[in-house]
């Protein structure tokens, strides 16, 4: 169930370089000690979240029969990510209808309901829509070969089981790992 970005809750979206061969490829390693970037707009990022996604990824890729070697440049590819958040503001708004009684032409008197448009209820919802993107770089030839990205709007629950939370964008990223 994880490995389908639907399942998740996450969207994942692929890339890579179609005339690349990823069929040799055996070992991985990451691109520096630190290899997360932060976009923009993450103002104080979570230190634990580094180590969590390092962990999810090198689980990820073992279970796919890639081996971690700690010097990046013995691997047959290398791996960064990017954390990022936006923070977003979603406005609804639609008619309402109200119902009353109404009087029919002057002087006469009709009971009855009638419907009036008469107010317009608006919602407001703040919400956070977390990313995150993994790219793989060729080793050898030193050049970015595939890029996964996923997001989600993020939960107070997806916030309270973080470990999860990050298994599962990873999963959903690496499901199109090595690109078919």
């Amino acid at each position: 169930a994880l490995a389908s970005g639907c399942a998740t809750g996450f969207k994942a979206t692929h890339d890579h370089d179609a005339a690349h061969d990823f069929a040799g490829y055996q070992t991985f390693g990451w691109v520096s000690e630190n290899p997360m970037k932060v976009g923009p707009s993450v103002q104080s990022p979570n230190p634990l979240l580094e180590p969590r996604i390092m962990t999810a990824v090198e689980v990820q890729l073992g279970d796919k029969g890639y081996r971690l070697v700690s010097d990046a440049a013995q691997a047959d590819f290398a791996l960064s990510f990017t954390v990022g958040s936006r923070e977003k503001i979603r406005v609804d708004s639609y008619p309402t209808m109200s119902m009353g009684y109404s009087t029919g032409y002057p002087n006469h008197w009709r009971w009855g309901a009638s419907y009036h448009c008469c107010a317009t209820d608006t919602q407001v919802r703040e919400y956070t829509t977390g990313i995150l993107a993994i790219d793989v770089f060729d080793v050898k030839e030193r050049r970015p070969v595939w890029h996964g990205a996923a997001s989600k709007t993020i939960s107070e629950k997806d916030r309270k089981n973080m470990d999860e939370t990050v298994r599962a964008a990873v999963a959903a990223i690496l499901a199109g790992f090595p690109p078919q």
